[in-house]
């Protein structure tokens, strides 16, 4: 079985659509996403249809929540809280009906998908160092953890013996008795420096993972953030993948 997982899709079309065309080459089994379809981004509708209509298994995020109104938005940054507006004031009925089912912790056979963190999915912490991730190790049973959140993709595994540590690169052979808590990045909004959309590629017969990106358009999703009057940092951030 192969699973392409997504995450932090952040209402860019153009990314969304690269993603896309690229899983339809691969030809996946399964499409899981680990949340924020809208936020940033000027296409919430059309975001939260195609993760309707094409994904296996998906689960909110912190953007999502905001945009329904169900957290309090003041912690976000200025750019974020104006963009989360917006997109909350876009959403049409149906997309705010879907996006209030989805769960905050989904689990299917060998994989467990969350967008924070497992440990307390509702406080939306960040996993940011080895130390966050030895603690939230404790939090899930499956031999795999995909989470989004901070933008950035990086494997970190434990070992039978419960030695853990970061993997380097964006390939990794998947080893007895080792499991994973894996960052796939995002979609929409990367933050490591590469502007290109980012996902994670799980194939379960091979027994590998991978990272892959896709090129988009992005000046077409900067135009249509300008044009929709959303803050033009968020716009220009896009071409620097941060």
């Amino acid at each position: 079985m192969r699973i392409a997982v997504i995450s932090d899709i952040h209402s860019n079309l153009e990314a969304l659509e690269a993603v896309q065309r690229a899983i339809e080459e691969i030809r996946v089994d399964a499409i899981y996403f680990a949340g924020d379809v809208v936020g940033y981004g000027p296409d919430p509708n059309a975001c939260t249809r195609w993760v309707m209509e094409n994904t296996d298994l998906a689960v909110m995020g912190n953007h999502d929540i905001a945009a329904l109104g169900m957290i309090d938005i003041e912690t976000f940054n200025p750019n974020a809280k104006r963009a989360i507006i917006w997109n909350a004031d876009q959403l049409e009925e149906w997309a705010v009906d879907y996006i209030a089912t989805l769960p905050m912790v989904m689990s299917k056979d060998s994989v467990t998908v969350v967008h924070a963190n497992p440990q307390e999915p509702e406080s939306w912490n960040y996993i940011f160092s080895l130390w966050d991730a030895e603690k939230n190790f404790s939090y899930f049973k499956s031999t795999f953890c995909f989470v989004g959140h901070s933008h950035q993709p990086v494997t970190v595994g434990m070992d039978a013996e419960g030695h853990v540590s970061v993997l380097p690169g964006d390939t990794f052979a998947v080893e007895e008795g080792t499991r994973y808590l894996i960052n796939v990045g995002s979609v929409g909004q990367p933050r490591d420096g590469n502007p290109d959309a980012c996902f994670g590629l799980l194939d379960l017969e091979k027994g590998d993972f991978s990272i892959i990106r896709s090129p988009y358009e992005i000046k077409a999703t900067q135009e249509k953030r300008l044009s929709a009057g959303l803050p033009k940092p968020l716009a220009d951030r896009l071409a620097e993948g941060r």
